[in-house]
């Protein structure tokens, strides 16, 4: 088995699986039960099956940690009823790229609870990686489905869904292709040396942009490169103010990187930038009204948003939610007036997040409630 160097795994690890191993589930229904919303999924054999295939059984480990809560109240077939909850944390290392953590819960009343919370752990963690990040840009498309909610016909999947395709360069509207990916489509082979795991490296290109530059005299590439340099520091420098887990879930969302210096598009990283700097403009409103809140309240709140423990939270939506929450309890209003003004927020639409109300990641920014950067202590995710 060839080794791959950084580059080429993160890259081979982002090419979707084959369409035969795609799955599909319903997660909304309509009132006549006919038809439903569907999404794409891989079975948890899947994501073995690759890691096996691109770093071998003994360059990949996973752990699993889990907590249980108990005597919680939750509606069922339109009863209520006492039953607790199952929550898993799951560990993936991969030698040469690190360790990545994901989280997965479950009913504790529901079938296969803990296999389902695992599952969904494992496959957030690899996410981090890449490995089946492609599902969360693909939009659930309504189909027929039939009386145990299944799709009648397995829907068609976006060209840009098909492995050969993406070694092509093909991506969902409004994304690139980056790094070793990116270096393969442009030279015409990528479907085989992408396969083979022998893309060009993307510093031979950098390398030659860079002596043709100075060749013609021309000083853009370098201070592009200066720029990009800067703003690597100026996003590495706020991973301890709004936590690991927070700092991570910014950088695959808007740069499909777990580094900052692996995303190569300048606007890409001042887009990560902005949304790190509205975390701690939120992670200090947070800090300013938690004093003034019983700790019973914060925890009933959280709970009514299915949100994890404060020092836990890693995406901006949950974040947005649990800040206009705990201030509404503050300001004398309901928690769930949250929603209504998220959902009414000017930017009320956050580009690849499957919530609804969507919460801005941007929901911080030019608001005066937010205090000095300096008073915030940093929080350890």
């Amino acid at each position: 088995m060839k080794k791959l160097n950084q580059e080429e795994l993160l890259a081979e690890l982002e090419v979707p699986f084959p369409v035969d191993q795609v799955l599909w589930r319903a997660t909304n229904t309509a009132n006549n039960r006919t038809r439903g919303q569907v999404v794409a999924y891989a079975d948890p054999r899947a994501y073995t099956d690759r890691l096996n295939a691109l770093v071998s059984p003994q360059g990949w480990t996973r752990n699993y940690e889990t907590v249980t809560m108990n005597n919680i109240t939750r509606t069922k077939r339109n009863a209520e009823i006492v039953t607790g909850k199952i929550l898993v944390t799951c560990k993936v290392t991969i030698d040469g790229l690190g360790t990545h953590a994901g989280t997965g819960e479950e009913w504790a009343d529901e079938d296969n609870a803990m296999t389902s919370a695992e599952a969904q752990a494992f496959k957030r963690a690899c996410s981090c990686f890449g490995l089946g990040r492609y599902f969360y840009d693909f939009d659930a498309p309504w189909v027929d489905i039939d009386d145990k909610g299944r799709p009648k016909k397995a829907p068609s999947v976006a060209p840009w869904m098909v492995p050969d395709n993406w070694r092509k360069g093909q991506r969902p509207s409004g994304k690139a292709p980056t790094g070793a990916q990116q270096t393969g489509a442009l030279s015409g082979t990528a479907a085989s040396t992408a396969r083979n795991g022998n893309s060009a490296p993307p510093s031979a290109t950098s390398n030659k942009s860079r002596q043709n530059g100075s060749s013609n005299g021309n000083s853009k590439t370098g201070e592009q490169s200066q720029s990009g340099s800067e703003l690597d520091q100026r996003i590495a420098a706020l991973e301890e103010t709004v936590g690991i887990k927070l700092y991570r879930w910014v950088l695959r969302e808007y740069g499909h990187a777990n580094q900052p210096h692996l995303v190569r598009d300048v606007q890409q990283k001042k887009k990560i930038l902005d949304v790190l700097e509205s975390a701690t403009c939120g992670l200090r409103r947070m800090e300013a009204v938690l004093d003034r809140i019983p700790e019973q309240q914060v925890s009933a709140l959280l709970a009514k948003l299915q949100a994890p423990p404060l020092n836990e939270i890693a995406d901006m939506p949950t974040l947005v939610l649990v800040v206009q929450g705990l201030e509404s309890i503050v300001n004398g209003s309901h928690p769930s007036a949250a929603w209504s003004r998220l959902s009414s927020h000017p930017h009320g639409r956050h580009a690849g997040i499957r919530v609804s109300p969507v919460p801005s990641s941007r929901g911080f920014e030019n608001e005066d409630k937010c205090i000095d950067r300096t008073e915030l202590q940093p929080v350890r995710n």
